[in-house]
């Protein structure tokens, strides 16, 4: 035997090996798709948000077609328009149950809607439903409180008996209009506006007791007005903390800035997500709201990891926009991303040393959380982020990829 054949011989040994060894570590990343045809529309995947909705932006984009809507108020017309051209489009409206916006459009659709179409109405905005702080020390609450750097919104008092009047006026209308197919309410939160850290160490006029039993109150009532056919959505920021009282009067709620720097991570959003199955009302819906930190730059990574998020689990949203400082923007974050559909899933998600997976009739999704992944398929599949084909990918650290089947 020369030389050379000991060499191939010997190589040929290692290169088993090292196959071998590559091929066990991409096994739980692998997956066999049935070959299908593409999923229709009626049957797409993603399931897209817009949370805090531009009408008139969105009524413009006819391209933009969301399976959630959530904005302040529609008329027959503007629900008419959006579901013409996405029929599965649920639409919520409402405003809040703890705060207003010092702002003259804002306020007036408050009243007019809680006046039945009467902003002259009986209900009206004073002074003694806001919390006020002691902000100079005089002894008097004579300066109204809001969350540092949002000097527009103020706090007001959840136990005060003629703010929850207007309130629960303007949710009993708001869910009666039949283009409604439930409703909002936004900055269900768990800390006063007033306290700690919100009013800089002033002392709050209301403890978090105090709060949170109030917003459970009034959250409960909210509830009692709204059909039992239609769905009660809460903006929770960054999660409800365990056994909170809020979901037992929610379909679901909105994990605003998730992945951002105030936001739910991903293990954090997911496990929310799941929780939402046990505390909530049927169908347990949760939003993973993914944004710029009002910077309008697109993290891209991000958009990946919470588009593949939020196909993990069934009822669960995606949504994208600027920021917390401009929500409902359609113009410049409908992204030609969202253009595709996996169709069912084909089972529950699977986890395993940070690798997420989920299959589907036409397609897959996988995210990383502890280690860079490496995933061979038995078939053809296009990346919908980037357009690359073949059947061996790549997937970074705190990364994902949704790919879509395109041959045998």
């Amino acid at each position: 035997m020369t030389h050379l054949q000991q060499f191939d011989k010997k190589n040929f040994r290692i290169f088993v090996v090292v196959l071998s060894i590559l091929l066990l570590a991409c096994l739980f990343c692998s997956n066999s798709i049935p070959t299908t045809s593409p999923a229709t529309n009626t049957e797409r995947s993603p399931r897209l948000a817009l949370w805090l909705a531009k009408k008139a932006e969105l009524l413009s984009r006819e391209e933009a077609a969301y399976d959630l809507v959530m904005t302040g108020w529609l008329t027959a017309d503007e629900a008419n328009s959006i579901t013409s051209r996405s029929p599965q489009t649920k639409l919520l409206a409402g405003l809040t149950h703890t705060w207003i916006l010092e702002d003259p459009d804002w306020l007036d659709l408050l009243i007019t809607v809680a006046n039945n179409g009467n902003p002259g109405g009986s209900l009206q905005i004073t002074e003694s439903m806001r919390l006020k702080l002691d902000q100079n020390g005089d002894g008097l609450l004579d300066e109204n409180c809001s969350p540092p750097g949002w000097d527009r919104i103020s706090a007001m008092d959840p136990r005060d008996p003629a703010w929850r009047e207007v309130v629960l006026a303007f949710y009993q209308n708001t869910a009666a209009q039949p283009q409604h197919d439930g409703v909002i309410v936004d900055m269900v939160d768990a800390y006063p506006f007033c306290d700690g850290g919100w009013s800089e160490d002033v002392p709050s006029p209301i403890s978090q007791a105090e709060w949170v039993a109030a917003q459970d109150e009034l959250l409960g009532l909210i509830r009692a007005l709204v059909p039992d056919d239609k769905w009660v959505i809460a903006n929770a920021g960054a999660d409800f903390p365990a056994g909170s009282p809020f979901p037992q009067h929610l379909n679901g709620y909105v994990l605003e800035n998730f992945l951002g720097s105030w936001g739910a991570g991903l293990e954090e959003g997911l496990a929310s997500a799941q929780r939402a199955l046990v505390t909530t009302h049927e169908p347990h819906l949760v939003v993973f709201a993914v944004d710029t930190e009002n910077t309008g730059i697109i993290d891209w990574r991000k958009i990946r990891i919470g588009l593949a998020a939020s196909l993990l689990l069934d009822n669960t949203f995606f949504a994208f926009d600027s920021g917390p400082a401009d929500h409902g923007g359609v113009t410049d974050w409908w992204l030609p991303v969202y253009d595709f559909s996996l169709g069912q899933a084909l089972g529950p998600f699977e986890e395993q040393n940070g690798c997420y997976r989920r299959t589907f009739e036409y397609g897959l999704v996988l995210l990383t959380s502890d280690t860079d992944q490496t995933l061979q398929l038995g078939y053809e599949a296009v990346n919908i982020f980037n357009g690359e084909s073949g059947t061996l990918f790549d997937i970074p650290l705190n990364d994902a990829v949704i790919l879509i089947q395109t041959g045998e």
